[in-house]
């Protein structure tokens, strides 16, 4: 009798331990499908990152692209436009339009507001202009309000270049520097002048219902598809009239002491 007890006492041990292992087998096996139920799992897909275009640039065919490929336009910020709400308002709009560039990132408009950019030992150089774009491969150049002897540092661009003239388009707008040299130096010049067909003693800073802003955003999208000077002749007041808004005249500039008119130099009121 006791014999048959420790019989079914070692059967019964001998079936909890068979239960014990069986259930740690199964346990074992449903730990192991489960990581590979989750690599099964599709992946959260990775969102690309989105090239900010700037937004006139959007519209450029791509053989325009490939011509902008490494080119600056270089904008030089003179009298009248150079304070910090100028400065602001015309880095934002061009930044949104072209891409302005900077330290951290290039773009295609490189902006120059003097006097702050043409210190040299501590004093005002508008000559050092041509140091300044002497590495950039340029697409043109566009100047409002300069300051006196800007002609000078063009005349040095005009003289390093092997034809001895500039070989991108130079247009100037409300100069203060010397006329003739001005004229000499740019595609065109263009000023705003009250109720006459001079700019003695007319010239202002502030013109009435104009923006900056517009006028050099068309100046530049004329200078992408330009991709050379300007000839001066009878087609350059109506490109210079393009650039302005419908309801500005745009008509040519007359010496007040020769009674000249010039060819490529404007008004407009």
């Amino acid at each position: 009798m006791i014999k048959n007890c420790r019989i079914n006492r070692i059967i019964k041990n001998s079936f909890l331990t068979l239960a014990s292992i069986s259930a740690l087998s199964l346990f074992s096996c449903k730990k192991e499908k489960k990581p590979v139920a989750t690599t099964t799992l599709t992946p959260n897909p990775i969102a690309e990152p989105v090239q900010n275009i700037p937004e006139k640039l959007k519209k450029v065919s791509a053989e325009t692209k490939a011509y902008l490929e490494g080119k600056n336009i270089a904008i030089i910020l003179g009298y009248g436009y150079n304070d910090e709400t100028n400065i602001t308002k015309i880095t934002q709009s061009l930044n949104e339009n072209f891409g302005v560039e900077t330290e951290e990132n290039p773009g295609l408009i490189s902006i120059f507001v003097y006097p702050a950019d043409f210190m040299v030992a501590g004093k005002e150089r508008i000559s050092s202009l041509a140091n300044k774009v002497e590495d950039k491969n340029l697409a043109g150049m566009i100047i409002l309000g300069a300051p006196e002897g800007l002609h000078i540092a063009l005349s040095k661009i005009q003289d390093k270049a092997e034809d001895g003239k500039i070989p991108y388009p130079v247009f100037t707008l409300f100069s203060q520097d010397d006329v003739l040299g001005m004229e000499s130096t740019s595609d065109f010049v263009l000023d705003y002048a009250h109720k006459t067909n001079t700019i003695e003693g007319e010239v202002t800073d502030f013109i009435p219902d104009f923006d900056a802003s517009l006028i050099l955003t068309n100046a530049i999208s004329a200078m992408i598809e330009l991709r050379e000077p300007l000839k001066a002749d009878s087609t350059l007041q109506p490109f210079v009239q393009k650039l302005l808004e419908k309801n500005r005249t745009v008509t040519h500039y007359i010496d007040g002491e020769t009674g000249l008119q010039s060819i490529n130099h404007f008004i407009f009121e």
